[in-house]
């Protein structure tokens, strides 16, 4: 399938809306589903109200440790909001107390609610000198005294990357109209930093309204990121463990588990596992190990190999942690403090990378893969690079939804077009054997065909050569006597008898036999019994069954009754024989069957062997078998030995 080019989005509107939906479809809507739901399901509506939210950003602050709110006497000083210790009182911890002053045009009847978007590390609220919550665990250093409260709805905020949103819900009594005063405890312990934003007094509709968006934004949102990164990362890295030979899919995995790293430890865990600087430098390296991983996917999608570009990114990748560490601690001068600025000089490289496929393919998705890094290069420079307010929300994580939701478009796409193309090359393959099986099939019809024409050709031959040979011969040598007058008609009725007798084990040896003696021995008994019974001779016949002959095709069946015709003819004419015993078995060896004749004749000399006796061993070996013949005074015995196999 041909790539879409830029300029082919025009015919969109013309797509057939009647035709199938293929699995590739199906598979790019969930992909644009999921993307959709997580930026817009979550979002709640706000709800309908005629009094605003107030936005108090406008403060007194004054450092104290007093558990309860300090008295208007105290020192106070003016401060504007939002209020990073950071910039104001750098290398400062402790307690700090904030008062924030509004009026209400009359007493409230309503649950009014407060919203805080930021605060770091712990903080407490009082609302006209009642405290209405607070995020976490006070301690006290003088006293060790600890103040617990488990309010609903509250995260601990303790570690250096909790952006939990805070809500505290107001009774109406606790409202007075006209001046109002909420006094916020704000603790800092040394090391963490101390941020206090802007904060929202107002109808607890409206306020929860508020505070639920910037929960989506903050924590929800960041979450539903990481779980999808973790998924799509574990199942693109089963694919790449299916096919080890494409390396971008190995790649791309990688970055899907270390971006999940960075946004679960930067924006969703408030209590780190391990302390800091350790937590930060692992964090850190997440987001650097999806940068290096993001540009290896990025040569090996568009087919580059820099083997020197990616020894430099392996290098970097291996040296960050350490840098990192030092950063985190205040150590190694300026390289350190600005190492930060590498991960905007690879996501350049990398961005500078899609455009650069883009402009050569002019497809949509190198299109789409360049606008993604965009995108996310501008929300990262934005927020990293140029003045950003602290109690405004952080987008980093959605800001790598696009270039997520579009490369797993086109990984994919491409494993479910080689699916596709799977199918199609195996029905093709399938459709393939289906017509050479036919073809073999026609061709082996057709030899056998031909090898039954040739079977019947050859056994036609034959049965014409034995009856010129055998019965052709017989008649004209008795036509030739009796049209000489020298035969009487007994010795013609002989010679014709002879003549059917032969052309009877002719038609003897075409019986279907199945390598069974069995059938043939039994046909000669029948042909044998009348005549010898008016010769005045008894035929004792022992024959039993016998292991299956291979050698026993109609011209070997032929062959064995001639050999057993001459073998009774001389008996019977010469021999004076009142006694035939025919008998068949296995031989000691288990190797050849015999058939047995035996009579109580004359005899006959072995030094007067005339051509009937060659002709019977002539066709024994052409059988592969063997015939051996003892005359003696008491009588001869002839043996047919014949292979078994």
């Amino acid at each position: 399938m041909r790539p879409v080019r830029w300029d082919s989005f025009r015919s969109v509107g013309a797509m057939n809306l009647r035709a199938p939906v293929r699995p590739l479809t199906l598979v790019r809507l969930g992909i644009l589903g999921v993307a959709i739901a997580m930026v817009v399901m979550p979002l709640p509506s706000i709800a309908a109200t005629d009094a605003p939210p107030l936005r108090l950003d406008q403060a007194d602050f004054i450092l104290s440790d007093r558990p309860e709110p300090p008295p208007d006497s105290a020192a106070w000083r003016a401060q504007i909001l939002p209020d990073d210790w950071l910039a104001s009182r750098p290398g400062v911890s402790g307690y700090g107390w904030y008062r924030l002053r509004f009026a209400l045009p009359g007493k409230p009847d309503e649950l009014y609610a407060l919203h805080v978007p930021l605060l770091k590390s712990v903080g407490a609220v009082y609302v006209n000198g009642i405290n209405v919550g607070q995020t976490g665990i006070f301690e006290r250093t003088a006293s060790a005294e600890r103040l617990v409260h488990d309010a609903p709805l509250l995260v601990p905020a303790r570690g250096l990357f909790a952006n939990v949103p805070r809500f505290f819900s107001i009774r109406p009594e606790l409202l007075h109209a006209g001046a109002n005063t909420v006094h916020l405890r704000l603790q800092v312990t040394p090391g963490a930093s101390g941020v206090l934003s802007r904060i929202t007094v107002g109808p607890e509709p409206v306020v929860r309204s508020e505070y639920e968006r910037r929960v989506f934004v903050s924590v929800t949102g960041p979450r539903m990121i990481s779980i999808f990164s973790v998924g799509f990362g574990l199942f693109i890295l089963l694919l790449w463990l299916r096919r080890r030979h494409e390396s971008m899919y190995g790649y791309f995995a990688l970055t899907a588990l270390a971006f999940a790293l960075f946004v679960a430890g930067r924006f969703v865990i408030t209590e780190p596992p391990i302390p800091f600087p350790y937590w930060g430098v692992l964090v850190w390296v997440g987001l650097e190990g999806y940068i290096v991983f993001m540009c290896l996917f990025a040569l090996r999608y568009a087919g580059w190999h820099w083997p020197r570009l990616e020894r430099w990114l392996w290098a970097y990748l291996a040296v960050s942690p350490f840098i990192d560490y030092a950063s985190f601690v205040g150590i190694g001068g300026w390289i350190p403090e600005h190492w930060w600025l590498m991960t905007f000089v690879l996501t350049l490289v990398y961005v500078g990378f899609f455009w650069t496929i883009a402009g050569q393919r002019r497809t949509l998705e190198t299109l789409g893969l360049a606008i993604a890094g965009s995108v996310k290069l501008i929300i990262s420079a934005n927020e990293r690079l140029l003045p950003h307010p602290i109690d405004l929300p952080r987008y980093q994580p959605f800001a790598y939804l696009p270039m997520f939701i579009v490369i797993g478009w086109i990984l994919i796409d491409r494993f479910v077009k080689a699916l596709n193309e799977s199918e199609k090359l195996n029905a093709e393959l399938e459709q393939r054997v289906a017509q050479k099986h036919a073809e073999l099939e026609q061709s082996y019809q057709r030899m056998q065909q031909m090898e039954r024409q040739q079977a019947i050709v050859e056994e036609r031959r034959r049965i014409m050569s034995d009856m010129h040979d055998g019965i052709g011969a017989q008649l004209i040598s008795t036509l030739s006597l009796v049209e000489h007058g020298e035969c009487a008609a007994t010795e013609v009725a002989a010679a014709l008898r002879e003549c059917l007798d032969d052309l009877r084990l002719t038609i003897d040896s075409l019986e279907p036999t199945e390598n069974d003696l069995l059938p043939v021995m039994g046909n000669l008994r029948y042909r044998l019994d009348e005549r010898l019974s008016k010769q005045g001779i008894d035929l004792d016949w022992r024959v039993s069954e016998v292991p299956g002959l291979s050698c026993l095709t109609p011209q070997n069946v032929l062959h064995i009754l001639r050999i057993l015709q001459e073998a009774f003819t001389n008996i019977v004419k010469h021999a004076h024989a009142t006694n035939i015993h025919v008998e068949t078995g296995l031989d000691a060896a288990g190797e050849h069957v015999y058939i047995q004749v035996r009579d109580n004749g004359t005899g006959f000399s072995s030094e007067r062997t005339g051509r009937g006796l060659a002709s019977m061993r002539h066709r024994a070996k052409l059988i592969g078998g063997h015939l051996d013949i003892q005359p003696s005074a008491a009588g001869t015995t002839l043996n047919l030995l014949l292979p078994v196999s």
